[in-house]
């Protein structure tokens, strides 16, 4: 099979090449949704940590490369510099393969959708790619499974979920990512038909665990307990009655091993945020009531609540577990919760600057639960963890690096990158190289896929001036 060269992509505008990486840093694929270990953390070093804030008329110091996008709430999966993104143009979704550094094009492929949001969110996909080896896996919002060559695009094998297994879009479409899992992929599939597992090579499914619970937003995860390997998917989409809750399944057999309802008594709400775990102890939460449990896995991989907590409850981003504490925007309060007790050790409004627009949201049915962001807040962030720090990335483009402790919140550098609302991804980082969706237009600038260079190398050189590339407005 021949592989491409890069060529220019004719929506990417580029900016500057980012510097050479320290010679001791530390890198790192991120190469699912969570990233390397689905826990929203890397192991690089050698980041930089101060925030430059561009100045009036000249370019952004930090910025590598733009691509101007269509519909999604995908966030992108990175492997051997490598950058794979799905989303929306017009009536196709479109996987893209691009070069890290440049944004240059390797590939694309594409297929037909005629998805359209019942509560008028953007109509791309949610779901983000998972790569292992040479290959690559997407799903498609209307549930769309393919089996991608990484090198060169070939296309190994392709399912549509939705038409094959008669399962409905339900809330959001198919927002779950999928999980490699040894030598299946396993996906959290729908009513009736809650969990399937694939051969991850042919596409030949595997198994389907039945039961009621329907597909949530949330991605399974798969850990080892008690010496056994678990996958655990936070089920619960819309239904009525609204039911759902955590299942824990053997992998090779789809077998049942616990089940614990835990899902809002509301009918339009789902599940979102991924189970965290670790040990034998797994924590799910969830907005609208009923907020969080701890769940503790016994020898025989049957489960008991350990204890049911109000300290935290997600809407729908994944919070992180460092050093016996729970860090993660609880709604959109950012909040410290020991991991042991449930306890709240603090929760705070993240903000940065003069408030400048107060009533600044998302403009959809979130601000009716919660107070709006204005231009000031971080409202309904995204965390993750790398080079001893987090990096919290606000829902209308305000981003800031923090020092969080059981004691409290510094934050050592905030920046503004945008002014645009449902920025709800959650931020990659590879290489040290930071990519930030940019969902909504701010003003004239439309949305966008962005690369930012955070690399410490001895060549980077502060105040850099460079005249952009004028974008190419041509197809591909």
């Amino acid at each position: 099979m021949e592989i491409p060269a890069a060529r220019k992509h004719g929506s990417v505008i580029f900016y500057r090449k980012p510097v050479p990486l320290a010679a001791d840093a530390v890198k790192s694929d991120w190469p699912q949704f969570l990233g390397p270990a689905q826990s929203s953390t890397s192991p690089e070093t050698g980041l930089l940590k101060q925030l430059e804030q561009p100045k009036p008329g000249e370019p952004d110091p930090l910025l590598a490369w733009a691509l101007v996008k269509g519909e999604s709430y995908s966030a992108p999966s990175i492997k051997g510099g490598r950058v794979v993104f799905t989303h929306r143009m017009q009536n196709m979704e479109l996987v893209e393969c691009l070069a890290a550094e440049t944004g240059a094009l390797y590939w694309v492929n594409q297929y037909p959708t005629t998805y359209k949001d019942q509560f008028n969110y953007l109509n791309g996909p949610r779901s983000s790619p998972a790569i292992e080896g040479n290959r690559v896996y997407t799903l498609g919002v209307q549930g769309v499974l393919s089996c991608l060559d990484l090198r060169n695009g070939h296309l190994y094998w392709r399912r549509d979920l939705k038409a094959e297994f008669g399962v409905a879009e339900d809330f959001f479409g198919f927002s779950t990512s999928p999980l490699l899992e040894g030598d299946r992929l396993i996906i959290n599939l729908g009513m009736g038909k809650c969990v399937a597992a694939f051969d991850k090579t042919t596409g030949k499914l595997d198994w389907v665990s039945g039961d009621q619970w329907g597909r949530s937003y949330a991605t399974p995860v798969a850990a080892t307990v008690h010496g056994q390997r678990v996958v655990f998917v936070f089920a619960g989409g819309m239904t009525s009655p609204p039911v759902g809750g955590l299942l824990g399944l053997d992998p090779e057999s789809g077998k049942i091993h616990c089940r614990f309802p835990w899902r809002s008594p509301r009918v339009f709400s789902a599940n979102a945020s991924s189970p965290v775990v670790s040990g034998n102890r797994v924590f799910i939460s969830t907005s609208y009531d009923i907020f969080g449990a701890m769940l503790e896995i016994q020898p025989d991989l049957s489960c008991r609540l350990a204890y049911q907590t109000k300290a935290y409850a997600s809407h729908w981003t994944t919070p992180i577990l460092h050093d016996g504490y729970l860090y993660g925007f609880a709604n959109n309060k950012l909040t410290c919760m020991e991991w042991t007790t449930g306890e709240r050790k603090w929760r705070q409004t993240l903000r940065y600057g003069e408030e400048q627009n107060p009533s600044m949201g998302s403009g959809r049915g979130a601000d009716q639960y919660r107070e709006p962001p204005g231009s000031s807040g971080f409202g309904i962030g995204s965390l993750i963890r790398a080079g001893g720090h987090f990096l919290a990335l606000g829902e209308t483009g305000l981003l800031a690096w923090l020092d969080l402790s059981p004691e409290g919140c510094r934050v050592i550098s905030t920046r503004r990158l945008f002014n645009a609302r449902q920025t709800w991804t959650a931020p990659v980082l590879s290489s040290g190289l930071l990519y930030i969706t940019q969902n909504n237009a701010d003003g004239t600038v439309p949305p966008r896929l962005l690369c930012y260079d955070l690399r410490t190398g001895k060549t980077r050189v502060e105040n850099r001036k460079t005249t952009p590339e004028v974008k190419n407005n041509s197809t591909r």
